[in-house]
């Protein structure tokens, strides 16, 4: 279980991150709905803006006051297993992994707090979303869709939708989920193998590809075994190319 949660902190393990909010109101009415479907935990990149107040987040007051901020996106995903960012951008390269229903179905494991992963649900500024270089940070990326003249919503709508989800998924059921350390390495050893075969065109084609197999890992909620058998496949591929294998550690 991620530290200082208990066993009655429902989605403990799944952190809301807002990058720079503009307006103190949006951050109000993102804690109030928190409040509302049983979420605690609180992350803002940057600091809590002060042009309203919030009063839009009566009775939510002990989450804002609670919320942890961080200089850099980059130190606020310090400990998530599960990088997913919620943009409204798609296209050939950035096409979403999820609908809000299947990220809900994704993170809720509700019913088992012994759950090692951390979430973090990345929610971009009001006025521009979200910069390339943060997108690139992430594991999974997350749509809602919407009128096509119109997409963008409110930071707050975007929240109500998402957790309203998995507030009311059906619980699954944890299996041994891999770390995100654990599944990193196993995309790293993979494009080692590959490297060590002279397999890649280009660097725009070994990105591709990782990003690819980065995408195949993280969408089926990897466990660790699968990890361990995803590294025996390409060690065998490395075995047939090189006469040796190549190695790997079982985490």
């Amino acid at each position: 279980m991620p530290e200082n949660l208990t066993k009655d902190d429902k989605f403990g393990n799944i952190k809301v991150i807002l990058i720079e909010p503009v307006y103190r109101g949006n951050v109000g009415s993102v804690a109030r709905i928190m409040n509302n479907f049983e979420f605690t935990q609180l992350r803002i990149v940057g600091a809590i803006p002060q042009k309203e107040d919030f009063v839009v987040g009566v009775h939510s007051e002990d989450i804002l006051h609670k919320a942890q901020l961080y200089d850099t996106l980059e130190s606020a995903l310090s400990d998530i297993d599960r990088v997913i960012v919620l943009s409204r951008r798609v296209g050939n390269t950035k096409k979403p992994d999820f609908s809000p229903r299947q990220l809900a179905n994704y993170v809720c494991d509700k019913g088992n707090p012994g759950s090692p992963l951390n979430y973090g649900l990345v929610f971009g500024r009001e006025t521009f979303g979200l910069l390339d270089t943060e997108v690139e940070q992430s594991d999974l990326r997350c749509y809602i869709p919407a009128n096509e003249q119109f997409p963008s919503l409110n930071l707050a709508q975007a929240v109500v939708v998402i957790l309203y989800e998995i507030y009311t998924a059906e619980p699954q059921q944890t299996a041994d989920l891999a770390e995100k350390s654990v599944i990193d390495e196993a995309i790293e050893y993979s494009i080692e193998v590959l490297d060590s075969m002279t397999a890649f065109k280009n660097d725009n084609d070994k990105t591709y590809l990782t990003h690819f197999l980065s995408s195949l890992l993280y969408r089926s909620n990897a466990t660790k075994q699968m990890t361990i058998d995803f590294k025996k496949v390409f060690n065998r591929i490395f075995l047939r190319f090189h006469r040796k294998g190549k190695g790997y550690k079982i985490n």
